[in-house]
């Protein structure tokens, strides 16, 4: 079910029109929240919510979904040029969202699923954390829901992202980023990893994602560093590092971040200059919020 937040505002604010890189979306329990964000106010970015999709009430997914395998949803990823969203659950599930009717045009059983990512050919990948059936790297045809079409080991999965630059599946485990060749026809897949990079500091890795600039933003146990994947090179991020349990980071014209709380989760995010000045926390009512991504 799509649930409507002040209608004139959302208006302002669809897929594709001018406010796009003013936008991110904030996810955890088993809902997605979209905000609306003004970086012009003097008094620094603020945040207006205006759109909230909830799995519970999703009348076109299984029950199963709305009462267990999307309740602590833990990624909330724009894909289709902000048209949809890719949703990941540490309680199993994987689903695609339109964000203009909140329909579900995919979904697949991942346990311990925590970050997703489109591939060339209409595929996902889905990085998959602790389980008797996780710590693997998982792909999916996204044309046909519950299909996987091959598994590679992942320890500890947190992290997906396609470079579509460097034409790269880059993926986040406990100790390394790695990096694959995609590559299979249509309804098949191919991955040959052709680069490998142990992650700084305590390790642990935990998010991953991509800058305007080509480089990427990773976090560990013990801080928050840019990845250089030409250089191979980690580079301590001074606006978050050292800082513990950030559980992600997002750039896009502004910086955005959750750092846990309470156990893993926060009751707000903050939107702060690139260089981490003049920050401003969100806070965020009524949700376990695990993390926010800028809608591009």
């Amino acid at each position: 079910m799509l649930f409507q937040i002040a209608a004139a505002s959302l208006a302002m604010a669809t897929p594709g029109s001018a406010q796009a890189a003013e936008r991110l979306y904030a996810c955890g329990d088993d809902q997605v929240r979209e905000y609306d964000v003004d970086t012009a106010s003097d008094a620094g970015p603020r945040a207006t919510e205006i759109w909230r999709w909830s799995a519970a009430t999703a009348t076109d997914l299984p029950a199963a979904y709305r009462t267990r395998l999307l309740a602590r949803i833990d990624e909330c990823k724009p894909i289709d040029e902000g048209r949809a969203i890719l949703i990941t659950a540490s309680t199993g599930g994987v689903v695609v969202v339109d964000r203009a009717s909140g329909r579900v045009s995919f979904r697949a059983t991942a346990p311990m699923a925590h970050s997703a990512s489109v591939l060339p050919g209409g595929r996902i990948a889905v990085a998959l954390s602790l389980h008797a059936q996780g710590d693997r790297l998982q792909v999916y045809d996204r044309n046909r829901s519950e299909t996987p079409l091959l598994s590679r080991p992942l320890p500890s999965g947190h992290g997906a992202v396609w470079d579509e630059r460097l034409r790269r599946l880059f993926v986040l485990s406990h100790d390394l980023i790695q990096a694959y060749k995609v590559g299979g026809k249509h309804g098949t897949s191919q991955l040959s990893e052709t680069s490998r990079w142990t992650l700084p500091g305590r390790r642990d890795g935990h998010d991953l994602s991509r800058r305007a600039d080509g480089l990427y933003l990773v976090t560990t146990d013990d801080g928050v560093w840019t990845f250089d994947p030409r250089e191979g090179s980690f580079i301590p991020f001074a606006a978050l590092n050292p800082k513990l349990k950030v559980k992600s980071v997002d750039m896009h014209g502004h910086l955005a971040w959750v750092q846990a709380e309470e156990s893993w989760w926060a009751k707000g995010f903050t939107i702060a200059n690139p260089d981490g000045s003049s920050p401003v926390r969100v806070p965020v009512e009524g949700l376990h919020l695990y993390k926010v991504r800028w809608v591009r």
